[in-house]
Parts: C-alpha cells; structure tokens; sequence
C-alpha cells in the first residue's frame, strides 16, 4: 500500500481538524509527486540540454 493510500485511510478514522488535514495535504503531495517522477521517468519526454 502507498503512502497516499496509507494516510488517507488513517485520516478517514481521525476527527475533522488540523491534523486530519495535514495528513491529507501531504497524501496528494506525494501523490502528485509520485504521478510527476513517474511521467519524468516515462519514455518519449523530450530531455533538456539532449
């Protein structure tokens, strides 16, 4: 299991507030981190300085 998917189930089992949000903020950063490495890392994108 991600650590998106990991956060977000511990936050659904957490009251609404603070940290409830924080772990949810940083569950899509490392999502939306996860979804750009992976379309760095994919074949046919164009390379500067290549």
């Amino acid at each position: 299991m991600s650590f998106a998917a990991t956060a977000r189930e511990r936050a659904r089992l957490m009251p609404p507030g603070k940290e409830r949000e924080l772990l949810l903020r940083r569950a899509k950063q490392n999502e939306m981190a996860s979804n750009l490495t992976d379309w760095l890392s994919a074949p046919g994108v164009p390379r500067r300085g290549g």
